[in-house]
């Protein structure tokens, strides 16, 4: 059985995914006029961890991320990233 089938290498590097995500996390707190304390307060995640988050000091996890996401009614998803050229 062939399991590399399914292996794309992406436009971007891990870093460079991350970086992106905080840069829009950022953005989406900000558009929703939402301070970290208050986004802190709606989902049980500390304001600490998510400045830890947004200053690029630690990953977040899926779970904070849900729990973050969750009561402002947002989610995430997997999603195809588009692979390099051949």
């Amino acid at each position: 059985m062939d399991y590399d089938k399914n292996y794309i290498e992406t436009i971007y590097s891990e870093k460079e995914l991350n970086a992106i995500f905080i840069k829009e996390f950022i953005q989406f707190r900000k558009e929703n006029n939402l301070t970290q304390e208050l986004l802190a307060k709606y989902s049980n995640v500390s304001r600490t961890k998510i400045a830890r988050i947004e200053a690029k000091i630690a990953s977040p996890s899926i779970i904070s991320l849900l729990k973050i996401l969750a009561p402002i009614g947002y989610t995430i998803k997997i999603e195809k990233v588009t692979s390099k050229s051949k």
